[in-house]
């Protein structure tokens, strides 16, 4: 949370209460996910996180332009999020496809 330290508090309006939340929950929602057992509920979490770490996205490019955190700060920060958008995506859809296979295998028997 070293980022949402950098903000500047006077010029953000509510907008880091809200980052703060969709940065915790992102990680939050993988731990859930991790502990939650069928294929079904792992994917419904991992797409939680995925909405938390887009949502999080809008907030960063808000403070971005109200000047509220440096620009390379920020850059750095959306750069991150793209990454973890990305791993949770491709997690979402190794799920789709592996649990496509079962069905098609379910189907062919």
């Amino acid at each position: 949370m070293a980022a949402v330290r950098e903000v500047n508090a006077n010029r953000t309006s509510g907008v880091r209460g809200q980052l703060v939340r969709a940065t915790t929950t992102v990680p939050a929602n993988i731990a859930e996910a991790a502990i939650v057992g069928t294929d079904r509920n792992f994917r419904r979490q991992l797409r939680r996180s995925l909405a938390s770490a887009k949502e999080s996205g809008s907030h960063w490019h808000r403070l971005k332009r109200a000047g509220a955190l440096a620009r390379h700060s920020a850059d750095a920060r959306l750069n991150k999020r793209t990454v973890v958008c990305r791993m949770r995506s491709r997690l979402i859809r190794a799920i789709d496809e592996r649990e496509a296979s079962h069905e098609d295998g379910d189907r062919n028997e």
